[in-house]
């Protein structure tokens, strides 16, 4: 839990009693390969810190996987829409190999917020930071080849990359698997 305390304080400094009333709400969480932290049709009522492992962010289209996002270690996970909407979410977040996530559930940390307006002010920063997150894989599709969609992928962990089948990154790229295999090519 130390590696979200300093993950936590890149955004604000928490004092020991907001680190301690926050860390009593944290939930430890393992997950096998394969299975579901959050299914397509339940409400997401967590907010989820990666601590090992590797989840996908993913829906279904005509019998189709379309996967939107991938989770590393340090990353939130989330269905933020569902979070915040309380509707049912319309993806699945799967792990994609044994992980560890310490979840935080949604009306605990609005207690949180009541009570403490640091950490009131650290989800909004949290959540900012989330946005603009999704704003740059929006500017991706809209200016970049998927050749440097890969690559910015790669950047991020490239390791971890290695575990992910060419079907999800294909997907994830928004290219078919063998447009995918010309583009390792071209390293």
């Amino acid at each position: 839990m130390e590696g979200i305390r300093i993950y936590l304080n890149k955004f604000i400094k928490l004092s020991d009693e907001e680190w301690n009333a926050f860390a009593s709400c944290i939930q430890k969480e393992e997950y096998s390969k394969r299975e579901l932290i959050l299914r397509e049709g339940t409400i997401c009522d967590f907010i989820a810190f990666v601590g090992e492992g590797m989840f996908r962010f993913y829906y279904v289209d005509e019998g189709d996987e379309k996967v939107t996002a991938f989770f590393f270690p340090g990353d939130f996970v989330s269905n933020y829409r569902s979070f915040l909407t309380e509707q049912p979410s319309d993806h699945n977040i799967e792990s994609m190999k044994e992980s560890i996530v310490y979840k935080v559930k949604k009306k605990d940390l609005f207690e949180l917020y009541d009570q403490y307006p640091a950490i009131d002010r650290l989800g909004r920063l949290v959540a900012e930071n989330l946005y603009l997150t999704v704003a740059k894989r929006l500017d991706e599709f809209l200016y970049s080849t998927p050749e440097e969609r890969y690559r910015n992928l790669q950047n991020r962990n490239s390791k971890l990359l290695q575990e992910v089948p060419q079907y999800m990154l294909a997907s994830y790229l928004g290219v078919k698997p063998e447009t995918l295999s010309r583009i390792r090519l071209r390293k």
